[in-house]
This record gives C-alpha cells, structure tokens and sequence, in this order.
C-alpha cells in the first residue's frame, strides 16, 4: 500500500495525525496555495496537453462514434485547464454538462472562472471522489493519478461513476512502465548534457538550495512552499517544517523520483489489472527526453513529434484512453 512509505516523514515532522489523515491534508493545502500560481508555473503543459487530448479523441471517434448530450467529469481538475482543452477538441460540441470536482476550494474557484466563458452547464464539487454520486458519460482525469495513494480504489469509484459504454480519459502521469528504459534514460541523459554544456552558472547557483531558501526565509521573503508549512504548523497537522521535496514525496506519490520503487510512476500493465471492466483503446506517450516539447530545442522537437507520430511508448509521460464495457 502506498501510504507505508510516509510513515517515517510522519514521524519526523511529529503528526499525530494517521498517515491517510496526513496525506489528504497535505496534498489540500498544498493545492490550495499552488492554485494561484498553477498555470504560469504549468505553462510547459499547456502544448503537449492539448496534443494528447487531441489524440487521444481522434482514437475514440476511430473506435466509436460519440454520442451528444455527453456528461463529463473532471476529476481534480484544478483550474479547469483539461476540461477547457477538452472542450477545444473534436469531443467539444458533443459534451453538454460538466462536473468539477477537486478536494482544493482555491482550484475550484479558478476552475469555475474559465467555466463561464465555456457556454455550457456546469457544476463545482469540493469533495472527494468517494462522496460523489451520480452517472457520467465521460471521465478525464490529468496529472491526477500520481498524487492517489490507493489506486484500484479511485479506479473503482470511477467504475461505478462510468456508464457502459463510456470513455475514460488519463494524462500526465510519468510512466511506470518505461522510466527505466535504455533507450529513455539515453535521451534523458543527452537532453541533460547538453543543458548543461549551454547554461552559464552565477556565483550564487553554487549555495545550496536549503541554505538559499533558509536565508530568504530569515529575510523574509517566503516562497509557497513557506506558506504550506506555516499552515500546517498552525492546524498542528505537523510540528516540524518539511522541506519542499519532503511535500511532494506525499503529494506526488507516484513519481520516478521516489526511493521506493513500489510507487515509481503508473503503470498501463497494473491499470489493466485495475480497469478489468475495461478496453484499453490507446495507450500514448510524450515527454521523451524526460520534459515536456515546449522545453526542447526546435530540432528535438522535430524527434518528439516523429516519436510521437509512430506512437512510442517509451517517453516520460503516459495517457490513455478506455472504454467501460
């Protein structure tokens, strides 16, 4: 289970609260203090994002012609940037009525303003996934699955939400199945040196980052990641500061980066185990140098998409798209 491996951070920041209680407050104040900040700091998403959803359209209208009058849920849809470009594809003029639904009010209020240009019916919920009701024709989830500790429980609830028949839509979250790939780690690492060989440092870029952010703090000058533990000192969720890294290894549970590798990225393998009522139509990738084409040189860029056209799986990132049965 993922929860096991935040049994030392929960111990070393002192909370008497269990593991699962520590995991959702965090990951809520944590979204709530980035809500104001998520799209300038995701604009390198918002390219690749479009792209995929476009593709991953194209595979469902190949497979089976959408029906109208379509209901979608968006499931932690944050600001509202996947419904939105959802709603720029193919699917857009079939999708009738949106719900909303993210556990972050701030995400939620911010979602809610890009609704009102959208000239559709839609509907906020701040809640879990576990308190919703209902039936759906659509369900998209992006940069989603990474942050859920117990994924065949999520996948289930998504299940019974799924009407026979509908689609499930998934993205931008790294790719279990391939973050160990030869051929990836090569690009990765290639990609790496040649940012480095091209970048000139400053003086100040060799402090390192915890004393940087330790004299700023005592300055004064507090980043997000300041304001997220001072909130969770004050609702004593916590007693010890996290570092910024010490956050994410609870809010992105699922990332390459952490040291277990029960819970490095999402594996398309395992979601079929998960998603057993379930056709898989697609599965895609991007991200193939290990960061998303708007970071890359106009010549990557070029490999990106022809990786992209033959539909390689081995980049970064993973999306999908299903059908129930």
């Amino acid at each position: 289970m993922s929860y096991s491996s935040l049994l030392p951070l929960l111990r070393k920041t002192g909370s008497p609260l269990t593991v699962e209680g520590f995991q959702s407050r965090i990951n809520v104040v944590f979204h709530d203090h980035e809500a104001f900040h998520y799209d300038s700091m995701h604009q390198d998403m918002w390219e690749s994002l479009q792209e995929q959803i476009n593709l991953l359209v194209d595979d469902l209208c190949n497979f089976k012609t959408p029906s109208s009058s379509m209901r979608l849920l968006d499931i932690g849809c944050g600001t509202g940037l996947s419904t939105q470009q959802l709603l720029h594809s193919k699917l857009g003029v079939h999708i009738d009525e949106i719900t909303l639904l993210d556990t972050s009010p701030n995400m939620l209020k911010l979602a809610e303003k890009k609704a009102k240009s959208w000239g559709k019916k839609y509907v906020p919920i701040n809640s879990e996934i576990s308190d919703l009701e209902g039936s759906y024709d659509i369900i998209i989830v992006c940069s989603v699955l990474h942050h859920i500790p117990e994924l065949d429980i999520f996948l289930q609830k998504i299940n019974n939400l799924l009407v026979p028949g509908g689609f499930l839509i998934h993205l931008q979250d790294p790719n279990g199945d391939y973050l160990k790939d030869p051929i990836y780690l090569d690009r990765v690492a290639a990609y790496q040196s040649f940012v480095s060989s091209s970048s000139s440092k400053k003086l100040v870029d060799f402090i390192p980052k915890n004393w940087k952010h330790f004299i700023n703090r005592k300055l004064g000058r507090k980043n997000y990641i300041d304001h997220i533990n001072d909130q969770l000192l004050s609702e004593k969720v916590i007693y010890r500061r996290m570092t910024a890294e010490e956050i994410w290894s609870v809010t992105d549970i699922h990332v390459e980066n952490k040291t277990d590798d029960v819970n490095k990225g999402i594996s398309a393998s395992q979601l079929k185990d998960y998603l057993k009522d379930f056709t898989l139509i697609n599965q895609r990738s991007y991200a193939f140098y290990g960061v998303l084409k708007s970071d890359l040189s106009e010549e990557l860029k070029k490999n990106e998409h022809l990786f992209i056209s033959r539909n390689e799986l081995n980049g970064r990132n993973i999306s999908c798209i299903w059908i129930k049965n």
